[in-house]
């Protein structure tokens, strides 16, 4: 009775170091081994657990830890997604905080897969929920440590069915699959993935 979804991401991204943006696009294709038909699909954007108002953020404020946000975090910029589509059509989404809720154009039945094509960018801060993807000056040049800075896919499973849970700084759950990153960066940055 086991199962386990198959992923493949395919993801171009360019780092800019002045504005500390990553602007990138993804190819996601996911193929359906549940005995499951599915409408829509979850998205991780653990990036958004840093930002100002997140659930994140609150729990620390409540549990009176002190925080503060860089220029982007006060904007509420983690990573945001423009645009996401499969099969041509641009995908209706619904975002509360780290989790992007995609409805699919069709239902996708056991055996089958989709490919969702995403553009997005990331934003690199400096405030104090670091959450392992961070951004450290250090005798004058930036060091950028990219931990799932990209849209992910929601791990679907027999046990829990969809993982939905809010990043609030546990450890990430995720599908094995196989991946094809290219990464441009500038030539004066130290960059460990």
């Amino acid at each position: 009775g086991y199962w386990q979804q198959d992923v493949h991401y395919k993801m171009k991204a360019k780092l800019d170091d002045k504005t500390n943006i990553v602007d990138a696009s993804e190819e996601l294709t996911y193929w359906n081994n549940s005995p499951d038909e599915l409408s829509f699909v979850y998205f991780h954007l653990y990036s958004n657990a840093q930002v100002k108002d997140s659930y994140l953020a609150n729990m620390y404020k409540n549990n009176k830890i002190d925080v503060h946000f860089g220029k982007y975090q006060q904007q509420g910029l983690g990573t945001a997604v423009s645009t996401i589509t499969a099969e041509g059509s641009e995908l209706k989404t619904e975002l509360d905080n780290t989790i992007l809720k995609v409805y699919l154009p069709h239902t996708l039945n056991t055996g089958k897969s989709i490919t969702f094509k995403i553009n997005f960018k990331t934003y690199f801060d400096n405030g104090s929920i670091r959450n392992r993807m961070k951004l450290i000056n250090s005798f004058g040049y930036k060091q950028y440590d990219l931990v799932h800075w990209y849209p992910r896919i929601s791990v679907y499973d027999r046990k829990f069915g969809w993982d939905t849970e809010q990043h609030m700084d546990h450890e990430f759950y995720g599908d094995f699959g196989s991946y094809e990153v290219e990464l441009t960066f500038p030539n004066n940055i130290y960059c460990p993935l």
